[in-house]
C-alpha cells in the first residue's frame, strides 16, 4: 500500500472489476477521459487482469481507497514508463460521485507523484487534461504540475474539438 493523508492506493484485484466497469461506463465520468465508448465487461475484465498481474512494467494502475471504511472510490496509474528517461504520464479519476469535488483526488496524485519520485526515481510526470476541465488543472497546479503546452484540437468530444493542455511536474516541484 501506498499511504496518503486520507486515501491509500492499493493494487487493483479481481473484486474491483464490477466497479471499475460502472465507472468506465460513465457517460459524466468518461466525458473528460482518454476513453470515450462504452466498455464491454470482457474488456474491463482484461485490463483488471493485466493490471492484477503487473506484467506490463511500463504500466502500474492503483487503487485509490479512503482510509476510513477502506471503500474503493476511483484509479489512478502511470502509463508509458520510460525507465531510461524516468519519465512517465499520470492517469487519475474518482469514479465515485459522492467523492468528488472533496480533495481526494489531489491525495491521490500527490501520493502517487511522491510514490515515482521517491521509489521509482522518477524525474518527471506528465499528464494531459482537456482545457474546459478548469477544475482539474487547478488541482494539477496546486500538486506542483505546469503547464508546458497546449494541444490544439487534439480530441473531439460533444459534436466539437477540444484543446488538450499538456502538463509535467518535476521532482524539485512536488508541493
Amino acid at each position: 500500500m501506498i499511504r496518503g493523508e486520507r486515501v491509500y492506493l492499493r493494487a487493483i484485484e479481481r473484486d474491483d472489476l464490477e466497479r471499475c466497469h460502472d465507472w468506465m461506463n460513465d457517460e459524466e465520468l468518461t466525458a473528460t477521459l482518454a476513453q470515450r465508448y462504452p466498455i464491454s465487461l470482457a474488456r474491463e475484465a482484461d485490463w483488471v487482469e493485466r493490471s492484477t498481474r503487473g506484467q506490463d512494467t511500463s504500466e502500474l494502475n492503483f487503487a485509490i481507497c479512503l482510509d476510513q471504511g477502506d471503500r474503493h472510490i476511483g484509479n489512478c496509474g502511470l502509463m508509458g514508463i520510460d525507465r531510461d528517461n524516468r519519465t512517465a504520464t499520470l492517469g487519475i479519476f474518482i469514479g465515485e460521485k459522492d467523492c468528488r469535488g472533496q480533495g481526494f483526488g489531489e491525495e491521490a496524485v500527490r501520493t502517487l507523484c511522491r510514490f515515482a519520485f521517491e521509489e521509482m526515481d522518477l524525474r518527471k510526470i506528465r499528464l494531459d487534461v482537456h482545457a474546459g476541465n478548469a477544475d482539474a488543472v487547478k488541482t494539477y497546479e496546486r500538486v506542483g504540475f505546469r503547464r508546458e503546452g497546449v494541444l490544439r484540437e487534439d480530441v473531439f468530444r460533444k459534436g466539437g474539438p477540444v484543446d488538450v493542455i499538456r502538463m509535467g511536474l518535476l521532482r524539485a516541484e512536488l508541493v
